[in-house]
């Protein structure tokens, strides 16, 4: 008896009419009576009797219900689990540098945990760490700056970006800081532009920008987290060249009246992408929130910064 006899014959014991199991099964009446017939044939033995138009079990056919509730029971039990594997219910592991978590991720993991049958892990770190993450099948995506990816693994373009400049609102007195601000006026400020590790992809697009205006520049102070590089502009150890998101947040209420963000002209570009190990196949949950994720970015991006 195959799985498909095994449904008709199980549904026919709890209903007892061809009429009722076919309407359990969603399936035609005399796709059930085929079966039946078939089924009875192959056995060698009658499993039901006709009277006064209901099917009456026999007594091989009580003697077999017991195995085959178990088995039912074991496929309803495997339907279940196929059903929440289609439906993504797994953890998802996903890391990203603190800031693009904060701006990027969580709207999106708010969003999806309304699902219960859902759980997310939520890991911060450098570029360097999440790669590794990645490889070591510690992370399932990742997010990060920049859009090169060492051996192993695949990169996506999700958005591209200009870093822009935090001030001092005390600086405006005298020299107007108002709209773009020229790199060479940056780099020719007594306050110094606060630099960023190298081994960061702002920090190198940075460097690599303001190498341009003056190739012997040397920032006194490097930092390798862009919201320290903001904290230290609030006590006047600089100007930050930073992304737009930790820019923003350092225009926000708490910072009104002391920090004042302004886009850098020409534009120092970077890029934002998402990453997954080759070598492990992206689940149907890692796919859905990378398409929320993508759907999310889509949206309005204006960062609030003139």
């Amino acid at each position: 008896m195959n799985l498909r006899q095994l449904e008709i014959f199980y549904a026919i014991m709890q209903v007892g009419t061809v009429s009722g199991a076919a309407k359990n099964l969603n399936v035609s009446q005399p796709n059930v009576t085929r079966v039946l017939a078939h089924t009875e044939q192959q056995m060698g033995f009658a499993l039901f009797e006709r009277v006064k138009g209901r099917l009456v079990p026999t007594q091989e056919a009580k003697t077999l219900l017991p195995e085959a509730e178990k088995i039912y029971q074991q496929l309803g039990q495997f339907r279940s689990l196929t059903n929440k594997v289609k439906k993504g219910n797994q953890h998802l592991r996903i890391g990203a540098p603190p800031i693009l978590a904060n701006a990027l991720l969580t709207p999106v993991i708010a969003k999806l945990s309304h699902d219960p049958a859902l759980s997310i892990e939520l890991s911060t770190a450098n570029r360097n760490e999440l790669c590794d993450g990645l490889l070591k099948n510690e992370l399932d995506l990742a997010v990060c700056f920049g859009e090169e990816a060492p051996a192993g693994i695949t990169q996506q373009t999700l958005l591209k970006e200009a870093m822009c400049a935090l001030l001092p609102c005390s600086e405006q007195g005298n020299k107007q800081w108002s709209g773009n601000i020229e790199l060479n006026e940056l780099v020719s400020h007594p306050a110094g532009i606060i630099g960023l590790d190298s081994r960061d992809p702002l920090g190198l697009s940075l460097s690599q920008a303001i190498h341009q205006v003056d190739p012997h520049y040397h920032s006194q102070i490097t930092v390798r987290s862009y919201s320290a590089a903001a904290e230290l502009v609030l006590h006047h150890a600089g100007i930050a060249v930073v992304d737009p998101w930790t820019a923003q947040h350092y225009q926000q209420a708490h910072y009104l009246n002391r920090l004042s963000a302004r886009k850098v002209s020409p534009d120092i570009a970077f890029s934002v992408s998402l990453l997954h190990a080759e070598h492990q196949p992206i689940s149907l949950t890692a796919q859905y929130f990378s398409e929320q994720l993508i759907q999310s970015i889509k949206g309005p991006n204006d960062q609030g910064i003139t």
